[in-house]
């Protein structure tokens, strides 16, 4: 069986999670020292991943581009995003702000990669319940999913929430849209 290659580009704001996601899904890791990425990192999971349309398997590398936070580099990113299969959209519970950003990054996928697969992740979710004003973000990120048609995962890199499934549904998302 053939391997399939696909670069898969994550971008957020900075201190979202991005690097945490693809460590817990690649390595299975999790750190608590933060190390802001500069530029991009390049992971590679190479994985089994359901083709929606056919009911079979099929390998695939995701090479998963780790993108630096951060809107004033747009410049950059759309290099960056050139040639990606499907890109996931990253935002921080604990930080509303990040979700009102959201905007900027699907102008910029849309722009770059029109139509290709697109996941949002709503991370850091394991904090929930520490403060009522997150279930008031909890609800502005499923209305912002909404708005932009996207599926929103619920996910926490520290506990591996939903990591798996993020990636994993985007992949399939990336087989059916090839055909």
């Amino acid at each position: 069986m053939s391997v399939l290659a696909q670069k898969v580009c994550i971008v957020g704001e900075f201190s979202v999670g991005k690097t945490s996601l693809i460590r817990r899904y690649v390595l299975g890791l999790f750190s608590e020292t933060y190390k802001a990425t500069i530029g991009v990192n390049c992971y590679n999971h190479r994985g089994q991943f359901l083709h929606p349309g056919t009911g079979r398997t099929q390998a695939i590398n995701l090479v998963l581009w780790d993108v630096e936070g951060g809107q004033q580099r747009s410049s950059m990113l759309n290099t960056y995003l050139i040639g990606s299969a499907g890109a996931l959209l990253i935002a921080d519970l604990t930080r509303p702000e990040t979700i009102d950003s959201l905007d900027h990054y699907y102008g910029l996928l849309e722009a770059v990669i029109p139509g290709r697969p697109k996941a949002l992740a709503l991370n850091k979710i394991d904090l929930l319940d520490r403060s009522p004003q997150m279930s008031q973000t909890l609800g502005r990120a499923q209305a912002k999913a909404k708005a932009l048609g996207l599926q929103l995962v619920q996910t926490s890199a520290l506990q591996g929430n939903q990591v798996p499934e993020l990636f994993g549904g985007l992949a399939s998302d990336i087989l059916k849209a090839r055909g």
